[in-house]
């Protein structure tokens, strides 16, 4: 009784889980595949903890296989002890076509699928290890990043917008993402008003925003009458009102990023990593954190720099058949990394010497911007493993000294550029 009672207790199980807004699919296997349990279950707290029991009474589960990591089930159920894999989506959908000929697909059927090819995939598939501190930092610096962007889209749409029916607004200001500026154009939001401001209002203003009254700003205050000689399009009205809504869309959004920088700088002080990512040249207060939550994420990975460079992008696809060989960028990545690694490359170039002629070389070479780019965010990546391995800050004399020593084309390049 003991002999067969351990033999059962030996096998495993393998989970699927097809999760939906209203409801989620699950299926069971064993080691075998044989499907033991399907079922749904509602989208609720509830249902996911009677889901945890319902698992839990197995005793071997093995791996639980879902596709998305953007929802509450994982955390929940990392947070049960259940060991995840996530699935790329376009890795599922592969999984079932070759599953039915048909092209059959339904939320059941799904779920069975990921079940199925997890139990015989499993050794080749990542696991999700938690990781709270590298994933808060992650998803501060990606939602500043987010945030960013709403803020540049937002400003290229006012400036196009003033453009049109308030010309004379733009010699008062060049940097139109300064708050000073929304402000100018809330209080001045049109060319008449701004022609029949008296001087000393004006000069009031300025002083006001800490603005001091230098010979360019006197000088443009005595030609504010100039702006309403402009001529106003037919909808002047409605592109003020555009202009003026864009406005208060831009300060809604800055203490939001304002509140993302603190946080960010105040979880970066606490990661032994920041200081490496600190003393890369082109990493700024925004781009350091960044790359230290990627450097946090992966740090205990068995091969960490092929997972850096697999998750980020950077590592190119290669195709192959017979002779036919073709290498092409990699699209199955962490979209945020990818251009996290493009954006640092790029600021790098003009701070670092070296990286402006590996960059240049690449290009003689007949790389395109974004390739030359990508190969230079490669280099960047075996350094910051480098600094992970050895807890050093980055050298960039040591690093030239290494290039000369190993007879780098970049180190002789950067020769012929100084003599």
């Amino acid at each position: 009784m003991n002999e067969v009672k351990s033999e059962t207790q030996s096998i495993q199980y393998w989970v699927g889980i097809d999760w939906g807004e209203s409801e989620h699919a699950v299926a069971v296997v064993d080691e075998r595949r044989n499907v033991l349990q399907q079922f749904k279950l509602a989208a609720s707290l509830e249902a996911l903890q009677d889901l945890a029991v319902r698992l839990h009474a197995l005793k071997f589960v093995a791996g639980i296989a879902i596709e998305s990591t953007r929802n509450p089930i994982l955390p929940f159920l990392l947070g049960e002890g259940f060991t995840i894999f996530p699935v790329n989506p376009k890795l599922s959908a592969h999984w079932r076509e070759g599953n039915s000929v048909g092209g059959v697909k339904n939320d059941a059927r799904d779920g069975l699928v990921l079940a199925l090819e997890l139990s015989r995939r499993h050794e080749s598939l990542r696991t999700c290890t938690p990781n709270e501190a590298a994933a808060e930092l992650s998803g501060l610096c990606e939602t500043l990043r987010d945030l960013i962007d709403q803020r540049t889209a937002l400003l290229q749409r006012l400036k196009a917008t003033i453009r049109q029916y308030y010309p004379g607004a733009m010699e008062f200001f060049s940097d139109w993402s300064s708050p000073v500026a929304w402000r100018f154009l809330k209080k001045f939001p049109n060319p008449a008003k701004l022609s029949r401001t008296q001087k000393s209002t004006l000069i009031q203003f300025l002083k006001a925003n800490r603005i001091g009254l230098k010979p360019l700003w006197l000088e443009r205050i005595e030609r504010r009458k100039t702006a309403s000689q402009w001529p106003l399009p037919d909808d002047a009205a409605a592109l003020e009102i555009m202009a003026l809504a864009t406005i208060a869309q831009l300060q809604a959004l800055q203490p939001h990023i304002e509140k993302l920088d603190d946080l960010i700088d105040e979880r970066n002080k606490k990661s032994p990593q920041a200081q490496l990512m600190k003393s890369l040249p082109g990493a700024g207060p925004r781009m350091a954190p960044a790359l230290t939550a990627i450097a946090e994420t992966v740090l205990h990975e068995k091969d960490r720099l092929q997972a850096l460079r697999g998750l980020s992008g950077v590592a190119p696809v290669e195709k192959q058949s017979g002779k036919s060989r073709r290498v092409k960028i990699r699209r199955r990545c962490n979209k945020h990394w990818r251009n996290i690694m493009h954006l640092f490359a790029r600021c790098s170039i003009a701070s670092c010497r070296w990286a402006k002629t590996y960059y240049n070389l690449c290009r003689e070479r007949g790389d395109r911007y974004a390739s030359a780019l990508r190969k230079l965010a490669d280099k960047w990546l075996k350094i910051i493993d480098r600094m992970l391995d050895t807890g050093e800050a980055y050298d960039d004399d040591r690093y030239v000294n290494a290039l000369k020593k190993n007879g780098s084309p970049v180190y002789k390049k950067l020769c012929e550029k100084n003599c």
